[in-house]
Formats: C-alpha cells, sequence, structure tokens
C-alpha cells in the first residue's frame, strides 16, 4: 500500500508542536501518557508512523480527544500537500 502524502511529516508536526506547546520534554510526555518513550521520540522524527491506540494515549496525555488530534494531523496534511504542490 502506497503511504498517504505527507501523512508522516504531518504526524510527526503536530506532535512535537503540541509537545513543545505544553512545555513537555519527550521523556515527562511519554511517562504521562504511558507510551515508550523511543517510539514517541521515532515517531516525532518521521521514523514511524504512530498506532491507533498511541494516538489514543497521547491525545489524553495532551488533554484533548482523539478525534481532535486527528483533525489537526489531518489540517497539518492538507497544508503540506498544498505546499509540495505547489
Amino acid at each position: 500500500m502506497e503511504d498517504y502524502p505527507q501523512l508522516t511529516e504531518a504526524i510527526s508536526c503536530v506532535i512535537t508542536r503540541l509537545r513543545e506547546d505544553a512545555g513537555l520534554s519527550k521523556r515527562r510526555l511519554s511517562m504521562i501518557s504511558h507510551l515508550d518513550r523511543v517510539y514517541l521520540l521515532q515517531v516525532e522524527q518521521g521514523k514511524y508512523r504512530p498506532t491507533l491506540n498511541f494516538i489514543f494515549w497521547l491525545a489524553q496525555a495532551l488533554g484533548m480527544s482523539a478525534g481532535e488530534l486527528v483533525t489537526l494531523i489531518e489540517q497539518e496534511q492538507k497544508r503540506l500537500f498544498k505546499n509540495a504542490r505547489g
């Protein structure tokens, strides 16, 4: 299956932005979200795409619903795709 355009980059951008806006280190976010720190780091670096379970735990830790997090990712993906097309 082909990757959805700019999805991995959008996920990385949104997660990094939300974590930084919340004033959280990667270590602290991994602790409060119950996610493996290395996995979180790899998702932020765009090396891996998160599972749905990851999205739910992360959203809860950031004080939002999984739907809100997915909406932010979708908005960022659309912005990146539009910019890539020129």
